[in-house]
C-alpha cells in the first residue's frame, strides 16, 4: 500500500471516529396487503387477487398450504381450500394476512364479484344456469365467450331491444307544490266562488255544478283545463262529478260506483289507511275528466296539489293553479269495448291506484307537514308507484287493471330496466320499471306473511304480516331503497338478491308457481315468475306469464344499477375455466350461478 492510499484511509477512520462522518441503515420497507383482505368470504372456484399498496414488482407471494402464489404487484389466483397465511416479501421484508377459501357448495347460487375485467372462473360439470345483475353498479359490453353451449329450452323469450312503448301507464306523477306547513289548504281556507248557487263547500244536493281545475296531462306547467262538472251522486264516504256532456252507461257507472264504496274503499283503508279530508266534508271526490281519454297519456291520477291552497299568480313562488282544495281523484271515462286502457275493470284498478296515492301522501308527507314538520318529505317515484300498483293487486284487479301486462314488459327485457331508477333509456318512470317494483314488492308483502280474507264476507282483509309491512314503509319518514329493508327488517340488496336467487331456483327447477286468487275477482293477487296461463273471469283466454328472456352472453349485455338478466343456461362436460370480459364495470356487479 502506498503512502498516499494509507494517509487517506487513516483519516477517514479518524473522521468517523470523530463523528464527522456516518453511515445510515437504508430506511425500513413499509407496505400493506391491500388484497385479499381478511373478513372476506373466497371460494375455490374464483380467481382472488393478491396486490399491495407499492407500485413495484419485486414482491413474491407465498401460502402455507399452497406454497409459491406468484410474483408482482398485482396476482390473481385460484386457491385451494383452507385457511391460508398469505405473505407477500419485499426485499427480505414480510407482510402477512389469513383468510378462509371455502369449497363452493353447489346447491345454491355463487356469486362472482366482477371487480375487474378478464376475470376467470372455474365452471363445474354440468349444467350451469347463470344471471347477471347490479346494486349500486353498472357493467357494459360483458361476454363469457365460451358460453357458446347454450340451452334455449330453458328460457320461454329472449331479450327484446324495443324501446319503451308510449301510451296510457295508469297515471303520470304531478309535481306537487313546495312542501310547506304554511300552505296546506283546509276547510274554507279558500272558498271556491265559481261554485253555482251554493256556498262554497255546501254540495249537499245533486245536480249542484262546480268548475273543476284539471292538470294538462300533456304540459303539467301549461295552464290546466277548467271542467264544469255535476253532482252525479253522493254518499255517506263519495261525491261522484260528471261532465254534463259526457254519456256513459248507467249500469257501468253505477257498477263502478259500488265497488269503490263497498270494495276498493274499505280495502285500501285497510291496507294503507284513509286520505287527508282536506276540504272537511268527510267524503271523497271522484271527477270523471274525458280530457284524460283525449290525451292518451294515463287513465287518471292523484294531484298533491289539491292538498295546497290554489295560487293562479305565475309570478308567486307558490303558484299553484289546479289546486280545487279537496281531496279528490280524477279518472278517465270509462268506455265500453275499445281500448281497454279505459274499461270499466281498469278504471275500477286506477281508483285503488290513485286512491292509495292519496293515502301514502297523507301518511308520508301531510301528517308530517300538518305538525309543522318542515323536513317532510314525498315518497320517490318508483316506490310511491310500487305501492299503488301492489294495491291494485290486492283490490282484485292486477289482471283486469293490466298489472300483469306490465310485469310482462319487464320479463321481455329485464336488462332495460332498474326497479329504482331511470332505465337505460334515461327514462323515469316507465311500463317496465313499475313491472319491476310491483314484481319485488308483491314477493316481499308475502315474505313478510302476506294476508287473508275473511271467509264470511270475503271484501274484508285481514293482515298476517304483510299488510304491516307496507304500513311500515309508508309511515316512516325514511323514503327510497333503503326504506324497503328498513321496514322488512333485513338490507333491501340481500333481499333483492334472495328474490333474484329465487327465481333463478324456479328456472334450473323449472317449476310453476302457485299464485293465490281474489275470492271476489278470481284475479291473481300475487305475481312471480312462471305462473302459466293467468286467467279471469273478465279474460277467460288468459294471459301467459313465464321467465324473464335471457341474454345470450357471447354477444355482450348491458346493466344498469339495481338491474338484473337472466343468461342462457349453458352444460360442460368437465370442469373449464371461463372469463368473464367487460368493457366498463363500476361498483357492485356481480355474475350468479346456480347448478
Amino acid at each position: 500500500m502506498s503512502n498516499r492510499i494509507l494517509f487517506a484511509v487513516l483519516l477517514c477512520c479518524s473522521l468517523v471516529s470523530c463523528g464527522q462522518i456516518s453511515y445510515e441503515e437504508p430506511p425500513e420497507i413499509t407496505f400493506s396487503i391491500t388484497s385479499p383482505k381478511e373478513n372476506w368470504t373466497y371460494y375455490d372456484d374464483t380467481k382472488i387477487m393478491l396486490a399491495v399498496n407499492v407500485n413495484t414488482q419485486a414482491i413474491t407471494w407465498t401460502s402455507n398450504i399452497h406454497g409459491k402464489l406468484g410474483e408482482g404487484n398485482h396476482v390473481s389466483i385460484f386457491m385451494p381450500e383452507g385457511v391460508h397465511r398469505i405473505t407477500a416479501e419485499i426485499q427480505g421484508v414480510p407482510r402477512t394476512k389469513e383468510i378462509a377459501v371455502y369449497a363452493r357448495s353447489y346447491g345454491h347460487s355463487r356469486k362472482i364479484l366482477i371487480n375487474y375485467t378478464p376475470l376467470e372462473f372455474k365452471v363445474k360439470t354440468g349444467t350451469s344456469y347463470p344471471y347477471l345483475f347490479t346494486h349500486n353498479g353498472t357493467v357494459n359490453e360483458l361476454t363469457i365467450p365460451k358460453n357458446s353451449g347454450s340451452l334455449n329450452r330453458y328460457s320461454t323469450r329472449q331479450t327484446s331491444g324495443g324501446a319503451e312503448e308510449a301510451g296510457p301507464r295508469r297515471d303520470i306523477r304531478l309535481t306537487a307544490p313546495p312542501l310547506n306547513p304554511a300552505l296546506l289548504a283546509g276547510p274554507k281556507s279558500m272558498p271556491d266562488t265559481r261554485l253555482h248557487g251554493i256556498a262554497a263547500y255546501d254540495t249537499a244536493l245533486t245536480g249542484t255544478k262546480r268548475v273543476f281545475n284539471v292538470v294538462n296531462t300533456q304540459n303539467q306547467t301549461g295552464r290546466p283545463h277548467e271542467i264544469e262538472a255535476v253532482l252525479h251522486r253522493q254518499s255517506g264516504a263519495l261525491t261522484i262529478w260528471l261532465p254534463e256532456n259526457v254519456k256513459v252507461s248507467a249500469a257501468i257507472l253505477d257498477d263502478l260506483i259500488l265497488k269503490t264504496e263497498t270494495r276498493i274503499m274499505p280495502r285500501v283503508e285497510k291496507i294503507w289507511g284513509k286520505p287527508a279530508d282536506i276540504d272537511g266534508d268527510g267524503r271523497l271526490a271522484l271527477l270523471f275528466a274525458p280530457t284524460i281519454n283525449q290525451e292518451q297519456l294515463a287513465t287518471g291520477f292523484f294531484n298533491p296539489a289539491d292538498f295546497f291552497r290554489r295560487d293562479a299568480n305565475p309570478q308567486s313562488k307558490n303558484y299553484n293553479p289546479a289546486s280545487n282544495e279537496m281531496d279528490i281523484l280524477y279518472v278517465a271515462v270509462p268506455e265500453s269495448g275499445g281500448n281497454a286502457s279505459y274499461s270499466a275493470e281498469s278504471i275500477a284498478a286506477t281508483i285503488a291506484h290513485e286512491l292509495t296515492h292519496a293515502v301514502t301522501f297523507t301518511a308520508k308527507t301531510w301528517k308530517r307537514l300538518k305538525t309543522g314538520n318542515e323536513q317532510a318529505v314525498r315518497e320517490e317515484l318508483f316506490l310511491d308507484e310500487g305501492w299503488s300498483h301492489v294495491t291494485e293487486n290486492l283490490c282484485g284487479y292486477g289482471v283486469s287493471g293490466g298489472n300483469i301486462a306490465f310485469m310482462n314488459r319487464f320479463f321481455d327485457n329485464t336488462a332495460l330496466y332498474s326497479f329504482c331508477g331511470a332505465n337505460r333509456l334515461g327514462q323515469e318512470d316507465s311500463a317496465g320499471m313499475r313491472g319491476a317494483i310491483t314484481l319485488l314488492l308483491s314477493w316481499l308483502f308475502w315474505k313478510a306473511g302476506g294476508m287473508d280474507w275473511d271467509r264470511a264476507n270475503p271484501v274484508t282483509l285481514r293482515d298476517t304480516g304483510g299488510i304491516s309491512f307496507l304500513r311500515r314503509m309508508a309511515e316512516s319518514p325514511q323514503t327510497g331503497w333503503e326504506s324497503i329493508g328498513a321496514a322488512f327488517g333485513k338490507p333491501t340488496e340481500t333481499l333483492f338478491t334472495e328474490m333474484l336467487d329465487e327465481i333463478n331456483n324456479y328456472r334450473a327447477a323449472n317449476n310453476y308457481y302457485q299464485y293465490r286468487t281474489d275470492p271476489l275477482t278470481g284475479e291473481a293477487v300475487d305475481f312471480f315468475v312462471n305462473m302459466g296461463l293467468v286467467t279471469s273471469p273478465q279474460n277467460p283466454g288468459g294471459v301467459m306469464v313465464g321467465f324473464p328472456g335471457s341474454a345470450n352472453t357471447v354477444t355482450g349485455t348491458a346493466l344498469g344499477s339495481w338491474s338484473f338478466v337472466l343468461l342462457e343456461p349453458f352444460a360442460v362436460m368437465a370442469e373449464t375455466l371461463n372469463t368473464i370480459q367487460a368493457k366498463h364495470c363500476n361498483g357492485s356487479a356481480y355474475l350468479a350461478v346456480s347448478h
